[in-house]
């Protein structure tokens, strides 16, 4: 059997908190810059100072720039975050099998994935208010309760779910046919 291989990207939207910290970023560098300026013993250290201060802001701006690459290889769901382009974490590497519901964030499910039990939540999606969140429910290595809340698109949904056919719920049945296209 050859193995089977899906991947997909998505890039996080930027919510009123990280526009907040941009703003404060640009303000720090701002307030930094102005210290040195004014303080007339400084001045000499300015021109250091200010291309320290714009470098870091930028570095701090473009780390906020947050990706999710999400792959399924013979069952086996990795999904890795991904911060200004460059810098690459693991997020999480589960066995599809022990995913107990494959559900769309929906009302009827609301049960599922707001429980009480439930001590780990990873979100790892476009936003919390975008259409096609998914979320999978699953028990991590040591036993805690745990729900992914992402975005996959039809290929990853088709692959997970001819894993698990009977936890993956309102996947098209064309998916659950459907051979992997590498």
């Amino acid at each position: 059997m050859a193995d089977v291989f899906n991947e997909q990207i998505v890039k996080k939207k930027r919510d009123f908190t990280d526009i907040i910290k941009i703003i404060l970023i640009i303000l720090a560098a701002f307030v930094v810059d102005s210290v040195f300026l004014i303080i007339g013993v400084l001045r000499t250290v300015f021109p250091a100072v200010f291309a320290i201060s714009v470098y870091l802001a930028y570095n701090f701006i473009r780390n906020m720039s947050i990706e999710y690459e999400y792959s399924v290889m013979n069952g086996e769901l990795d999904v890795d975050c991904i911060a200004g382009r460059h810098k690459r974490k693991k997020m999480l590497s589960v066995s599809v099998r022990r995913f107990s519901i494959l559900a769309p964030v929906k009302a009827e499910y609301r049960a599922e994935y707001e429980s009480q039990s439930i001590r780990n939540f990873i979100h790892a999606s476009i936003s919390d208010r975008t259409d096609g969140l998914w979320f999978a429910r699953y028990e991590d290595d040591a036993g805690v309760d745990t729900v992914l809340f992402f975005n996959p698109n039809e290929k990853l949904l088709g692959a997970m779910a001819r894993v698990i056919p009977g936890k993956a719920k309102e996947v098209p049945p064309e998916l659950l046919r459907r051979g992997d296209e590498a």
